[in-house]
């Protein structure tokens, strides 16, 4: 991929400028709004499992919370819940991480709701700059600054990352480990690990973890799968719950959600069953990509990778301010052409998606046109994949 490079230098200066200031409200809004909520942080059910207190049975029920009374510090839980709704924002458990997850949450619970979140906030600010720091020095190295600070800012401005930041979710979190994990892809040990952590948001890096069988990191990918099988075996311990329901109650859980999404295939089809198979079919297709692709095409599978993984399981729209590293893969398949039809299309679904949903609202309507937007331009990134792609692979076996 050339570096992209901007000829005009006030026009540049301008416009990082603008996504300057832009990004520097989207902050300050950013901050503001963790502070007071960051409610999908999932303390309570980490803490929860810490207590030995069941989170899956706890979310599942339709009786709604328990009382959490001093037995086994279930006071904590009662303050946290209590401090909701003292500002009218009542909240239920939602346990959907399997407890090898909800372990990497546990030093968080070892500090007050107030402190944790606070915490939180400051660890995601860290996970921001990190992300911005690894897509430089892996996907994005032959970018040149400016155009890759306009893309980072621009990532910063919009209202996902905003609003990832002011729920308390985890995808800053998952995202800045898998990109770690890629940093470190020659260290096998660490890479795994990373990638073990990266799990936390499962529903973005699973997809994403097809990556390392492309480019055949066998050690770190199994590494990463044994670190969990290894964690949730020691809390069925811990707890005395059958390691079986610890796979079960999770997936139950998730399940629950998945017609609640903003534009996946699950909330397209209002998690009709056969959403499941429409993924699974896709998902074997990705499978298959990675072990057919020749090498040389690492940007634009992972690109490829993360733009199908905001459909085929469930997402809101907080966690498409990852759709800006998707422009590695663009600007890679689209490097040929004069103008740049790919790029430009992707640079009008990333202001749709960045801006114009906070514009027109998270409406019906308005979400319509971002499912026609997205799901057009990735069947459009996946034609331009496929030709260049298949031409290669047609001269390797010629």
């Amino acid at each position: 991929m050339s570096s992209i490079s901007w000829q005009n230098k006030y026009f540049r200066i301008v416009c990082l400028a603008v996504l300057g200031i832009l990004a520097a409200i989207s902050l300050v809004q950013g901050v503001k709004n963790a502070l007071h909520f960051s409610q999908d942080l999932q303390w309570d059910a980490a803490k929860a499992l810490l207590l030995k207190y069941d989170p899956y049975d706890i979310s599942l029920s339709e009786k709604g919370l328990p009382v959490f009374g001093e037995d086994r510090g279930g006071m904590a839980l009662k303050e946290f819940y209590d401090s909701f709704d003292a500002i009218g924002a009542p909240q239920k458990m939602e346990a959907n991480q399997f407890p090898s997850l909800l372990v990497l949450l546990f030093p968080l619970c070892l500090f007050p709701w107030g402190t944790a979140k606070i915490l939180w906030l400051f660890l995601n600010l860290c996970f921001s700059l990190g992300i911005a720091i690894l897509l430089k020095k892996t996907f994005f190295d032959d970018w040149s600054p400016h155009a890759f600070c306009a893309l980072a800012l621009l990532m910063v401005a919009g209202t996902p990352w905003r609003n990832q930041l002011g729920v308390g979710q985890h995808t800053l979190f998952a995202f800045f480990f898998f990109l770690l994990a890629v940093y470190l892809e020659d260290n096998p040990v660490w890479s795994g690990l990373a990638l073990a952590v990266s799990y936390f948001k499962y529903t973005l890096t699973a997809p994403l973890a097809l990556y390392f069988l492309y480019k055949r990191k066998w050690k770190a990918f199994s590494i990463s799968v044994a670190v969990h099988i290894i964690l949730n075996l020691l809390m069925s311990v811990y707890t005395g719950v059958p390691i079986f329901a610890y796979i079960i109650k999770p997936l139950r859980v998730s399940s629950r959600l998945s017609g609640e999404g903003s534009i996946d295939i699950g909330a397209l089809t209002g998690g009709a069953g056969y959403w499941v198979f429409i993924c699974l079919g896709l998902a074997l297709v990705l499978l298959f990509l990675a072990f057919r692709l020749p090498k040389g095409f690492e940007r634009e599978y992972f690109s490829l990778l993360l733009l199908m993984s905001l459909v085929l399981t469930y997402h809101r729209s907080y966690d498409f301010f990852v759709l800006a590293a998707a422009a590695a893969g663009v600007a890679g398949l689209d490097r040929d052409k004069n103008p740049r039809l790919l790029f430009l299309c992707y640079g009008l679904l990333l202001l749709y998606i960045f801006f114009g949903l906070r514009l027109f609202g998270e409406n019906n309507l308005a979400m319509g046109a971002a499912a026609v937007l997205y799901y057009g331009f990735t069947v459009f990134y996946a034609f331009y994949f496929y030709k260049r792609t298949y031409s290669n692979m047609s001269l390797i076996e010629a």
